[in-house]
């Protein structure tokens, strides 16, 4: 009996210490699940908050507009799919664009199928300290779905970044670092759905005929005087 009421009382500290969450669609092909209380950022928000000259895909906030947790996706496109190459890159900006960094997490994880460069980390800027729960992940997982998957993915967007970022003022971590966790782990890519949220990279126009089109042309003239 005694057994039994411990096991008990685990399962329910187990079960309150897990936030409830209820899933959002950030993009078509990408939910993550999220405390009820967060709500998409208005325009005007997200214009005060992240000035940018790209906007963010999708933004939300919790209803005192004290954490964020949005979705940026890259305007460039990463040249590979090496996630170790891309985790230094990225350590190198993060240390760059804070006063401060102090690291709490960094590493390479795989979260429901997909692999993420990871960065959890406290950072302090002009007397401002925050919390910030980071994840990076190529849109194409591997460079065989890359090239292999070609036709499933919109042209040209199969390179693109997936940035995942939760921000709160540092005297809330401790209430939202298990939050942000939570959160992080319920993330959901559908690559092709996700690949069709992505403006298609316009291609430039190339003046004047083809090289194959020149040597074609050539060999017609060539034929023709024989």
């Amino acid at each position: 009996m005694k057994n039994i009421l411990i096991a008990c009382c685990s399962i329910f500290l187990f079960s309150a210490a897990q936030p409830k969450l209820v899933t959002q669609k950030m993009v078509d092909g990408i939910t993550v699940g999220m405390p009820k209380d967060f709500v998409p950022m208005s325009d005007d928000d997200i214009a005060n908050k992240y000035p940018s000259t790209k906007k963010p895909a999708s933004m939300f906030t919790n209803l005192d507009r004290t954490v964020d947790f949005g979705l940026n996706i890259s305007k460039s496109r990463w040249g590979g799919a090496d996630l170790s190459i891309l985790k230094d890159v990225f350590h190198a900006t993060i240390l760059q664009s804070y006063d401060t960094v102090i690291f709490i997490k960094e590493d390479l994880v795989n979260i429901n199928g997909r692999p993420y460069a990871r960065y959890e980390f406290n950072s302090r800027f002009d007397n401002t300290e925050g919390y910030h729960y980071l994840l990076i992940s190529i849109l194409a997982k591997t460079l065989t779905e890359a090239e292999t998957d070609k036709e499933k993915l919109t042209p040209g967007n199969s390179n693109h970044l997936l940035i995942f970022n939760f921000y709160c003022a540092k005297p809330y971590q401790a209430t939202y670092q298990p939050i942000a966790e939570a959160m992080i782990n319920t993330i959901h890519v559908n690559t092709k759905q996700a690949s069709k949220a992505i403006p298609a990279v316009i291609q430039p126009q190339i003046k004047g005929l083809k090289s194959s089109q020149v040597l074609e042309d050539q060999k017609k003239r060539s034929t023709k005087a024989k």
